[in-house]
């Protein structure tokens, strides 16, 4: 291998094993160089402008790096594979999909390859070496592919992970309003229950709204002095009374029940009633859910 093709290798490490055909002519291999080298089975062909040196792995990510080199630098990896990128829930490693200005719209690669205006910097960020729309304009993107469900499971886990803001979903879908998004109102759905942190939540927010209780404060957090004792689920305030939501207590380690306990205790001491529903409960026995609920208010008010 000529020092030519070394560097064309280190490079390749660095883009999940992928290197695009600019990028091997500008380290000094010639295109009849090419040429031999794609005859002889050392570069394989990835994407329409792309290739791997054989006996390489091509990962999902490697796929999405091609599909990013065929398209140019202002191609972006969106939607679907942007979510997975994120680790956003529901949406897992495998769709390629890129969005591209609309002057690039005849590029071709592998995948799924959407066009509009240019995407602001705002908008733009780097996982795991690859560019990719934002956490905000993913989630606004999905709002146009996906269903309700999962655009509430993606805007849900980025604000559990951190990665954004309701207010910051707001904001940015008010500066793409004039883009005529198809998906504005699936999202503005949405982020009416943004701020919880999960599917269940999101359901047991929907079945208070259907019975009619007072709507709850949504993961509240509960201090003794300056010291942090919980962030609840649901608080029914200046009622006293706190609902959390998740998987079955008897599937807690004895560690985490301790924890959960004493978590209960120092609420209890605070003047809070903690109430817990299982997801079987939330899910399949709602009249239990509804009717305990609505009995606990009553009795504080």
């Amino acid at each position: 291998m000529n020092n030519a093709l070394r560097t064309i290798a280190a490079l390749a490490i660095e883009q999940h094993e992928v290197v695009s055909r600019a990028q091997i002519l500008s380290a000094g291999v010639s295109r009849s160089a090419l040429q031999r080298q794609v005859a002889s089975g050392l570069l394989l062909p990835v994407g329409t402008h792309s290739y791997r040196f054989a006996g390489t792995a091509l990962t999902w990510r490697g796929r999405l790096q091609a599909g990013l080199l065929d398209l140019g630098p202002d191609a972006l990896v969106a939607c679907r594979s942007a979510a997975a990128l994120h680790g956003l829930d529901g949406f897992q490693p495998g769709p390629l999909e890129f969005v591209v200005p609309r002057r690039n719209r005849d590029r071709r690669t592998r995948g799924e390859v959407r066009s509009g205006p240019p995407v602001p910097l705002l908008d733009r960020t780097r996982v795991d070496g690859l560019a990719v729309t934002s956490p905000a304009l993913t989630v606004i993107q999905l709002g146009a592919h996906a269903s309700r469900r999962e655009v509430a499971n993606a805007v849900d886990s980025a604000v559990r992970l951190g990665l954004l803001t309701p207010e910051v979903v707001r904001r940015r879908l008010m500066a793409h309003r004039g883009r005529r998004l198809v998906g504005v109102p699936v999202l503005d759905a949405v982020l009416v229950d943004a701020g919880v942190h999960s599917f269940l939540e999101r359901r047991f927010l929907r079945l208070v709204r259907q019975a009619g209780l007072p709507e709850p404060a949504l993961q509240r957090v509960h201090r003794r002095g300056s010291r942090l004792v919980a962030r609840v689920d649901f608080d029914f305030a200046p009622l006293p009374v706190v609902v959390e939501v998740g998987g079955q207590l008897g599937y807690l380690t004895r560690a985490e029940r301790q924890r959960q306990e004493r978590r209960r205790s120092e609420l209890q001491l605070l003047g809070r009633t903690v109430h817990f529903f299982s997801y079987e409960d939330v899910t399949d026995d709602t009249t239990y859910v509804v009717a305990t609920l609505r009995s606990a208010l009553e009795g504080v008010a």
